[in-house]
């Protein structure tokens, strides 16, 4: 149960350990949140409620094109019935209609023609979508319940109001429980002792192309030196920090990479220096990234940051990159990363990180223990230690 569409324009953490399982041998059927494309393909199955055969046919009666052929388009996405049921895992959703009761014995059908005989099978929650109150039923079906504790959701702006109920319950159901981050790790202990730190890492492979020589992107701006930055720009994006920044160092040029809030831009858009480049392909990164000089993580330092493990820092690093940021305690210790606790401080870390050559023997040492297979080894362990076998 993913946070994310396999096929969203981000990479993130549920991706990352999919790809890993796949490439250890294991079937994946990665349950889409949003109404996107489905298909199979070797050991991936990537699914979604709304592909059901009943669901189709509702379509056309809605639409009056019951009785019409429609022909097959090859990765051709699925219509959203918005109305109805568009993201059938969150609560809102699934009290309109006849969707709840729908939506979970479509989603326990499914799971139990997943389910394998004879091998682990293995339920992953990354959110606490009200599907968690189906746990007793996969429990019995032979599923190992694993919920991967990423973020602080009381601390985000748009959380659900169920979290509230859902979230204590995955916690206390779960077989298993992995956290990416320290704070996350001890609160998950107190409601259960099958607790594991599992922080996030790196596809260091994808990554390290940033090192080679590679054509600088056209959308790129051609003063140096370029301080990057991708990732979701929302409310933790520390705009008062980046305009003291931009504004103290106007020959620097910093490059936002990723999707960002109207109001997030509106507060920046008047610096000449700071650029919005937008969503990119992750296949681009490693490019992108290969043309910073340095690289920032500039989040405001709340309850949500302060239970964060940045992806990024892992994926600068790899590339060979500096990182200036603010005091995440996630990345306190790590090697070329300078938290900054003031404004100030900031821009002096600015200036150091432009001027510095990283050690690439010392990143790479780092970066040998941070590697999503390293990740994935303490989930399989944890699992066989549930289960009394290997996966």
């Amino acid at each position: 149960m993913p946070w994310i569409d396999w096929d969203a324009y981000l990479t993130s953490r549920p991706h990352q350990l999919a790809r890993e399982a796949l490439r250890r041998g294991h079937r994946v059927l990665y349950l889409n949140p949003n109404t996107r494309r489905v298909y199979l393909e070797d050991n991936l199955e990537v699914w979604h409620p709304l592909s059901h055969p009943f669901f189709g046919a509702l379509k056309k009666i809605l639409r009056r094109e019951l009785l019409q052929r429609t022909p097959h388009v090859q990765g051709s996405k699925l219509t959203p019935m918005r109305k109805w049921v568009y993201r059938p895992y969150e609560s809102q959703n699934r009290r309109t209609f006849f969707s709840q009761k729908l939506i979970d014995l479509i989603t326990r059908k499914k799971l139990k023609g997943f389910h394998s005989q004879g091998s682990s099978n293995i339920l992953f929650f990354e959110q606490p979508f009200p599907l968690v109150f189906e746990i007793p039923a996969m429990k019995r079906l032979g599923y190992t319940v694993v919920y991967d504790l990423i973020d602080d959701w009381s601390a985000y702006q748009d959380t659900p109001s169920y979290f509230k109920e859902t979230e204590p319950y995955l916690l206390t159901h779960a077989d298993i429980i992995t956290a990416t981050a320290r704070s996350l790790y001890e609160k998950a202990l107190d409601y259960n002792k099958n607790s594991f730190l599992c922080p996030n890492a790196v596809d260091t492979d994808h990554f390290l192309k940033a090192r080679d020589v590679c054509k600088k992107p056209e959308d790129l701006p051609e003063g140096r030196p370029r301080i990057g930055f991708f990732g979701i720009i929302r409310e933790w994006f520390d705009t008062g920090l980046l305009r003291y920044a931009a504004l103290q160092k106007p020959h620097f040029e910093f490059c936002l990479i990723g999707g960002y809030t109207e109001d997030i831009f509106k507060q920046l858009k008047d610096l000449r220096n700071v650029h919005f480049l937008g969503r990119k392909d992750y296949s681009a990164l490693p490019q992108y990234l290969h043309h910073f000089n340095a690289t920032i993580i500039p989040f405001v330092i709340n309850d949500l940051i302060r239970s964060t493990n940045p992806i990024k820092v892992y994926e600068y690093l790899a590339g060979g990159k500096p990182v200036v940021s603010t005091p995440i305690p996630e990345v306190e210790g790590m090697p070329f990363v300078y938290p900054s606790g003031t404004l100030e401080e900031f821009v002096r870390n600015l200036d150091l990180a432009v001027g510095i050559t990283s050690d690439l023997r010392v990143i790479d040492e780092f970066l040998m223990n941070h590697s999503w297979t390293k990740r994935f080894d303490v989930i399989e362990k944890a699992i066989a230690g549930c289960n009394g076998s290997k996966i």
